[in-house]
């Protein structure tokens, strides 16, 4: 029985090492899989993120460009209104000479 015990031993042994073997790899594989899982999210959120930064860049300069029309056109008119308020107090002061 000896025989018969050490074989079914060295039989389990090899079953054993062969299952520790697949469930080995089997982790690695999924460890593997969830890294590249992992990194193809990563690498999909940075792409949005380069998206996103590009497409707030192109506001940003957008509105820049806004505010310095928005500013000259402000300018323009605040000079007319200085012009205007000069040429009224000419008026006032050319009328005040006829009372």
């Amino acid at each position: 029985m000896k025989q018969g015990s050490t074989a079914r031993i060295g039989w389990f042994t090899a079953l054993g090492t062969v299952l520790a073997a697949t469930l080995l790899q089997l982790i690695s594989n999924q460890a593997g899989a969830y890294d590249s899982s992992v990194y193809n999210n990563l690498m999909r959120t940075r792409d949005a993120l380069l998206q996103q930064r590009d497409y707030l860049r192109r506001s940003a300069d957008e509105t820049s460009k806004q505010l310095d029309q928005l500013q000259q056109k402000m300018a323009r008119i605040n000079n007319y209104l200085d012009q205007n308020d000069k040429n009224l107090r000419d008026i006032d002061a050319a009328l005040g000479q006829y009372r």
